[in-house]
């Protein structure tokens, strides 16, 4: 039986809630979004520590790779 090359996607779901205070709901969605974008950027820090040990939802879809090798 021949194999076949799939390409599968795996997509983490986390979920978390951060207490803010801003003048418009806008606003504080837009720090908090800066401060997990700029906490990102820095690869020496680890991300997981803002989700206190839950576990992610995982979506996972796969497709026939068509390119020949």
């Amino acid at each position: 039986m021949k194999r076949k090359r799939y390409k599968v996607r795996v997509k983490l779901v986390f979920e978390t809630t951060m207490d803010h205070s801003q003048t418009s709901m806008k606003k504080a969605q837009e720090d908090v979004v800066r401060v997990l974008t700029d906490y990102l950027k820095n690869r020496k820090l680890n991300i997981l520590n803002f989700f206190d040990g839950t576990t992610p939802q995982i979506i996972c879809t796969a497709q026939l790779d068509d390119r020949r090798r």
